[in-house]
C-alpha cells in the first residue's frame, strides 16, 4: 500500500478532514467535482506567459534594430534608418506566439501531464470522485503513518476509506 484514499459525500465534510490533516502536518492531494480554492497563489501560467511574449518581442526588435541599423542600412528615399514603427507589427505577433507557445507548454508542466498512469486510478472512491464525491488523498510508504491519517479521516465520517495499491 502507498497510502490511504477518503471520500466524502460533500464539501464542508472533506473540508473539515482537510483542517484535520493540516492540523498533523499531513501532506494531500483532493480530487474534488470543482476548486476549493484554498490556493491564493493562483496559477504561475500568466506570468510564465507575460516574462516569454516580452522576451521575445524585445528579442526580434533588437533583432530588427541591428539587421537595419547596424549590419545591413539601406537608405530608401531618405527614410531613417531606426524606423521602428515598421517593427513593430511582426514583433508585436512573435511575442503573442511565444506567449501562447510558453503557455501550453507551461500548461503541461504545471499540471504534469501527460500522466498515463497512477496507482490510485484502482481505487473505487476514483470511479466517481470527480463527478459527485470529494476524495482526499495521503500518500505514504510508512504503515504507521498511514494508521494515523486513516484514524484522524475516519473521524469526520467518510463514505469510504480505501488503501491506495502501490505500484
Amino acid at each position: 500500500m502507498s497510502g490511504i484514499l477518503a471520500a466524502f459525500a460533500t464539501e464542508q465534510a472533506l473540508r473539515q478532514a482537510l483542517s484535520g490533516l493540516r492540523n498533523h502536518a499531513f501532506t494531500y492531494e483532493t480530487y474534488t467535482p470543482k476548486p476549493l480554492d484554498d490556493d491564493p497563489s493562483g496559477s504561475p501560467l500568466p506570468l510564465i506567459m507575460f516574462i516569454a511574449g516580452m522576451a521575445v518581442f524585445l528579442g526580434f526588435f533588437y533583432l530588427l534594430t541591428w539587421a537595419f541599423v547596424w549590419d545591413w542600412p539601406i537608405d530608401i528615399g531618405g527614410r531613417p534608418l531606426f524606423s521602428w514603427p515598421a517593427f513593430i507589427p511582426i514583433v508585436f505577433e512573435l511575442g503573442i506566439l511565444a506567449a501562447v507557445a510558453a503557455g501550453l507548454l507551461g500548461y503541461f508542466v504545471v499540471n504534469r501531464l501527460p500522466h498515463l498512469y497512477d496507482p490510485i486510478d484502482h481505487c473505487d472512491s476514483m470511479q466517481r470522485a470527480m463527478r459527485d464525491l470529494w476524495a482526499v488523498a495521503v500518500e505514504t510508504n510508512d504503515p504507521a503513518h498511514a494508521n494515523r491519517a486513516d484514524e484522524i479521516l475516519q473521524g469526520y465520517g467518510p463514505l469510504r476509506v480505501e488503501g491506495i495499491p502501490a505500484e
